[in-house]
């Protein structure tokens, strides 16, 4: 029978391939150089070809080794869901789960429903990733994560999205600048409003442009912020408005100073859902993981979710 490199040597050539370091490699695997270089030696041994070139100076792959990439991602792929598939037939959401979440969901969706998960599936290890959606997409299709929160639409080819619920956004002043507007607005008041957003490449400021019109109703100017905590200080300091999402104005989230206002009914809103790769075995898993947080949320939907 022939010899075959193993899963754990296809393992060590892709983090080399990610870090161009011995030493980060085998931390990234979790072993020590010595190990990762040795197992590297014995797959160019068993292949009868350098998958490395080593230099006093440099690490970087030999062309047969970049070579190897495509086939040692799928193998690894496929022993993966081999894996998931035993797992999913024993017991749903058990052992661990690689979940990416976009900044404006996760530091006020997570502390909702993590304790609801750990209670009710206390043998699932759940590692998060929090990141802009489209290099979330792309760690998906990388098979780096499972599974993503994220707010949709979005297009990503190759994957399932199943949609969990729906918020309205809000406009957010400086408290003094808000007085001269009622509690509740239509899209028409954005006309006075220089609006506030997140730098280009954040599904935020696309969605809320979307929803609101805003080429229609407002004056738009985007500010080069990489995070809503600190747009809020450009609004708070009276420099415009922003629209925000609701779970993003609930109380303990907004700094002092600043005034919400709702829109009236029908109010622009956005997506949240959840997506996955379609070729996952997983995505019995995901759908029963994407209702636990849909149920979560309806619960919560008098505390500013809907």
């Amino acid at each position: 029978m022939k010899t075959l490199p193993s899963l754990r040597q296809l393992q060590y050539l892709l983090a080399l391939s990610e870090t161009l370091s011995f030493g980060r490699a085998a931390k990234l695997c979790h072993v020590t150089q010595s190990t990762l270089s040795a197992g590297i030696r014995d797959l160019e041994a068993l292949l009868g070809q350098p998958v490395v070139e080593r230099t006093s100076r440099r690490v970087t792959l030999s062309t047969f080794g970049r070579d190897l990439l495509p086939y040692a991602r799928t193998t690894l792929d496929h022993a993966e869901r081999l894996v998931d598939q035993a797992r999913a037939r024993r017991t749903p959401l058990t052992g661990a789960l690689r979940l990416g979440v976009i900044p404006t969901i996760a530091p006020y969706l997570l502390p909702d429903i993590l304790p609801g998960l750990h209670a009710d599936y206390p043998a699932l290890d759940l590692h998060l990733r929090e990141d802009m959606t489209a290099r979330l997409i792309t760690a998906l299709d990388r098979n780096d994560i499972d599974a993503a929160l994220i707010a949709l639409p979005y297009e990503a080819n190759g994957m399932v999205q199943m949609e969990l619920f729906s918020e309205p956004f809000v406009l957010v002043q400086a408290a003094d600048q808000g007085a001269a507007l009622p509690p509740h607005i239509t899209l028409d008041a954005l006309k006075d409003q220089t609006i506030l957003l997140l730098e280009d490449g954040h599904c935020l400021r696309d969605h809320a442009r979307e929803a609101c019109h805003l080429q229609d109703h407002a004056k738009e100017k985007t500010f080069s912020a990489t995070s809503l905590p600190t747009l809020l200080q450009m609004v708070q300091h009276g420099y415009g408005a922003t629209l925000l999402p609701a779970m993003a104005v609930r109380a303990g989230f907004l700094p002092q100073g600043l005034q919400i206002h709702e829109f009236n009914a029908p109010a622009p809103r956005r997506k949240i859902g959840l997506v996955w790769r379609q070729n996952s075995a997983r995505g019995a898993e995901f759908r029963l993981l994407g209702q636990h947080i849909a149920a979560n949320v309806e619960q919560k939907s008098q505390a500013g979710y809907r």
